[in-house]
């Protein structure tokens, strides 16, 4: 299969899977929300921002298997898997999930100051 066309069956196939993958990322959501709160005595604003983001984004950012099937990283870990795409994937995957992660959160929270006002 050409280059370009794995990249974009890889694409549809998270997106498609995103709502399970956020679903699996719960637990790393919640965490990140209570570093968040605890975190405002240690950090500023945007550090804490970033940290939280990325702490969301280690639970949700995906691999896949040898069916293409997605799963966040750390399920594969715990379940010893080994999916064989390298560390080179694991942090590009890791680096998207969390740029989405961040502008997500920045829409959501320009959304929630727009009806506030």
């Amino acid at each position: 299969m050409d280059t370009l066309q794995l990249f974009f069956v890889y694409a549809v196939i998270t997106i498609l899977m995103a709502p399970l993958l956020v679903v699996y990322g719960l637990p790393f959501i919640a965490i990140a929300r209570v570093f968040d709160h605890f975190a405002q005595l240690w950090f500023k604003d945007s550090t804490r921002f970033v940290l939280s983001c990325g702490i969301a984004s280690l639970g949700i950012a995906p691999m896949y298997d040898e069916y293409r099937s997605p799963l966040p990283m750390y399920v594969h870990w715990l379940q010893g898997d080994s999916v064989g795409l390298g560390l080179g994937f694991v942090l590009a995957s890791f680096v998207v999930t969390w740029i989405v992660v961040v502008l997500q959160v920045r829409q959501i929270q320009h959304l929630r100051g727009r009806h506030a006002a």
